[in-house]
C-alpha cells in the first residue's frame, strides 16, 4: 500500500468508522451464528483476505444489495475526483430511521473492456464529516475536474437502479472491491470485536461493532462501525456496500 493510501485509510478508520446515527433503534438478540459471521468477516477484512470475504457475501443480488436505504433520490452535491477516487455527498430522507440523512458515496475509476468508468465502491452515513477524514475535498487538477460530471452521473445511475430495485444494473455499476486482491497489512491488526444487533428497515440485522486493533504492532485502538447481515438459505451473509469500516 502506498503512503498516501495508507494515510487515507487510517483516517477513515478513525472517522467514518464511528458515524453518528439518526433515530436510535431498538436492540435485538444477536443469534450466535450471526455473531460468528460478523466477527469472521471483520477479521477477514482486517487481513485483506478477499477470498474469505467473497465467500461470506450473498449469492443472490437482491440480498447482496438489499432494499434501498433512501426514501427517494437524495440531493447530490460537491462531486470531486482525485485520480482513481471519486466522492459525491448526499442528503435526503432515509427509509431506515437509524441512518443519518447525509453522507458520501465513494467511487472508484476502473477500466472495463478497454473503457474507463466510475463505479460505486461504498456508502458512508454521518452527521458531520470530521476534519481528519482524508476524502478529497476538491478535484486537484484540471483532468480531475473534468471527471466531476461523470462522478455525478455514475452516482445518479446507481441510486436510480437501487430505488427501482434493479439489482442487475446495480451490480454492473458497482466496483467489486471484494474481488480485488490486496496485500495483508503489516501496520494494523485486529484482536477482537464487541457486537450489538439492531433491527433495520433495510432487512436482516444491522450489527454495530467496536473492533479492537493494534496499530504498528503495539498501539491499542478501538474503532466502531456497522455491518449489515442478511439470512440467505439459512446462512447469514454480509452486505458489502453498507459496511462502514476500512483498513
Amino acid at each position: 500500500m502506498n503512503p498516501k493510501a495508507a494515510v487515507v485509510l487510517v483516517a477513515l478508520v478513525a472517522t467514518l468508522g464511528q458515524p453518528k446515527l439518526g433515530e436510535p433503534e431498538a436492540m435485538v438478540p444477536l443469534p450466535p451464528a450471526a455473531a460468528k459471521v460478523a466477527t469472521d468477516f471483520l477479521f477477514a477484512f482486517s487481513r485483506n483476505d478477499r477470498a474469505t470475504v467473497s465467500r461470506m457475501l450473498p449469492d443472490r443480488l437482491e440480498n447482496l444489495y438489499g432494499p434501498c436505504p433512501f426514501a427517494r433520490m437524495p440531493a447530490l452535491t460537491k462531486p470531486r475526483a482525485d485520480t482513481r477516487i471519486g466522492v459525491i455527498d448526499f442528503q435526503g430522507p432515509m427509509g431506515d430511521p437509524g441512518l443519518p440523512k447525509k453522507g458520501s458515496i465513494v467511487l472508484r475509476y476502473v477500466e472495463e473492456n478497454g473503457l474507463r468508468a466510475w463505479r460505486v465502491r461504498q456508502l458512508y452515513w454521518y452527521e458531520k464529516l470530521p476534519r481528519e477524514a482524508k476524502l478529497p475535498e476538491r478535484s486537484p487538477t484540471a483532468t480531475d475536474r473534468a471527471q466531476e460530471p461523470r462522478v455525478r452521473q455514475a452516482a445518479v445511475e446507481f441510486l436510480e437502479a437501487w430505488l427501482a430495485e434493479d439489482y442487475e444494473q446495480m451490480d454492473a455499476l458497482t466496483f467489486h472491491w471484494w474481488e480485488a486482491p490486496r496485500r495483508q497489512p503489516k501496520w494494523v491488526r485486529m484482536t477482537g470485536a464487541n457486537l450489538t444487533a439492531r433491527s433495520s428497515a433495510m432487512g436482516g440485522l444491522r450489527v454495530d461493532f467496536v473492533a479492537k486493533l493494534k496499530v504498528m504492532r503495539f498501539i491499542p485502538k478501538s474503532v466502531g462501525g456497522h455491518v449489515w447481515l442478511v439470512e440467505e438459505d439459512g446462512v447469514w451473509r454480509v452486505r458489502p456496500l453498507t459496511f462502514t469500516f476500512l483498513f
